[in-house]
């Protein structure tokens, strides 16, 4: 299995620390808004890089972090905390903020058919870690005291500016966020944050520590989870392109501080998503989210089909035009999986004609999880079966590949239902009107068929049906 490793910037083949577990860390959300849909495409496509691991036979150890505090609206650690700002948004606690979020995206993750994590951590439930790592950081020199919190000097990490290619001199000059002059570097980031000296506000989430009522910085908590489920090397580390200056830069230089070792050998990033050609935000209101999307009629699965027309480290592009024909896509495939009741003799496809499109789907899969690769094999064989038909011989092939196909892809292409004894017989009693040139009665049974859910097309020897 090949991988485009953001630290060396190559593909190289995977190699695990302790075969066949691999340990995985991905950016989760920060839970003071709804997820849309730049968000769903970034968590579609780690789920399909944990999919594609099993896949590949190695046995995925699984961490998601969910932000329900800490993470400022600024990159500069000033400015409110975004749970805080949901909560005055709100008329709410940033606790009452946290908790309906968390859910709302816990619901549409498992609507979107998403492995669940082996380990879904909160920031809130792993603050005694947090501290402890800050205090190895202090310990070894790594962190400095100023008004408003302990921060990280970033000028006692040599490699600081290594994995985001990041000129110092240039941040130096111009600050790449806006300046707190007690900071001595830009670069410097808040490994806790202290709670305001005054009265004008309480937080509703803050915590005792050897320096004082705070809380945790946004970086701190995903190194303090990544390690004690994990371990202090880890395999991969995914997140989205946006955190590869900032986020994960910070990551690597507290963890490898602390530690002394790599923090993971392997980085993987999703690239940005555009909504009708524009940047995700509130203020252009292209927000999009799942629920906007099934109110439209059009189904999870469509929307997970869209994910993958696209390569992971590819800018994408959504619109209401592409996810329609994503769903007609998607139509045609589940067209296809219903030919799992209705081979026969006269059937084309052979097993070797399925098999070879398994190997290439995996090796597409395998190969930088390129998934535009993997549909055009999946298409081409759903044009080979719907245009001949699947031979019996062939059945049972077939099931045991739509079976593999989902554990996969997630698409929900197998167990589809047959259709029942009465259905069966309205296409028997339709192509007997066919036969005898009775189109009014056969148009009928059309109509009552596709009433009942059931699609059908004629073809030379037989009718196909499909649930569509």
């Amino acid at each position: 299995m090949k991988l485009y490793n953001t630290l060396t910037r190559q593909t190289e083949v995977l190699e695990l620390l302790n075969a066949p577990l691999a340990t995985v860390y991905t950016c989760g959300p920060t839970v003071y808004d709804y997820a849309h849909v730049g968000h769903w495409f970034t968590y579609i496509r780690w789920d399909l890089l944990i999919r594609t691991l099993k896949t590949a036979g190695y046995a995925p150890k699984w961490v998601m972090n969910i932000t329900d505090v800490g993470h400022l609206v600024s990159d500069a650690d000033d400015g409110e905390d975004k749970l805080e700002k949901g909560a005055k948004r709100e008329g709410k606690t940033a606790w009452e903020v946290a908790k309906f979020y968390t859910d709302d995206f816990l619901h549409d993750l498992r609507a979107l058919n998403i492995t669940e994590p082996n380990f879904l951590t909160k920031a809130t439930d792993h603050i005694p870690e947090q501290i402890e790592l800050i205090q190895k950081l202090e310990q070894k020199g790594f962190t400095y005291v100023i008004d408003d919190g302990v921060y990280y000097d970033t000028s006692k990490f040599e490699a600081y500016a290594n994995f985001a290619k990041l000129d110092l001199d240039d941040l130096q000059a111009g600050a790449r966020v806006a300046v707190n002059t007690q900071k001595r570097n830009p670069t410097d980031f808040a490994l806790w944050k202290f709670s305001p000296k005054n009265n004008a506000h309480t937080r509703d989430m803050e915590w005792d520590s050897p320096w004082g009522k705070g809380f945790p910085g946004w970086h701190i908590e995903c190194s303090a989870m990544a390690m004690k489920y994990l371990g202090e090397t880890i395999d991969l580390h995914a997140g989205g392109i946006d955190h590869i200056p900032v986020h994960h830069t910070n990551e690597i230089a507290q963890s490898e501080a602390a530690t002394g070792k790599r923090f993971s050998n392997y980085w993987l990033h999703s690239n940005h998503v555009t909504v009708n050609g524009e940047k995700i935000s509130k203020s252009l209101g292209n927000g999009i989210r799942l629920a906007d999307i099934e109110a439209r009629g059009i189904s999870p699965e469509a929307f997970r089909l869209h994910v993958f027309e696209s390569h992971y480290r590819s800018q994408s592009k959504f619109s209401w035009e592409s996810l329609e024909a994503a769903n007609n896509r998607l139509a045609a495939y589940q067209a296809t999986a219903d030919w799992q009741w209705q081979a026969n003799d006269s059937g084309t496809v052979q097993k070797h004609t399925i098999e070879a499109a398994r190997h290439s789907i995996l090796e597409a899969l395998e190969n930088d999880l390129d998934t535009p690769t993997v549909l055009a094999a999946l298409s081409k064989l759903e044009t080979a079966i719907n245009g001949s038909g699947i031979n019996t011989d062939s059945q049972v092939v077939f099931v045991d590949f739509l079976e593999w196909l989902d554990n996969a892809l997630g698409l929900h292409l197998s167990g589809r239902p047959d259709i029942s004894d009465e259905q069966k017989q309205l296409i028997h009693e339709r192509e007997e009107a066919r036969q005898h040139q009775d189109w009014a009665l056969s148009d009928n049974l059309r109509e009552q068929l596709k009433l009942q859910g059931i699609t059908i097309k004629d073809q030379a020897n037989t009718t196909v049906w499909s649930r569509v």
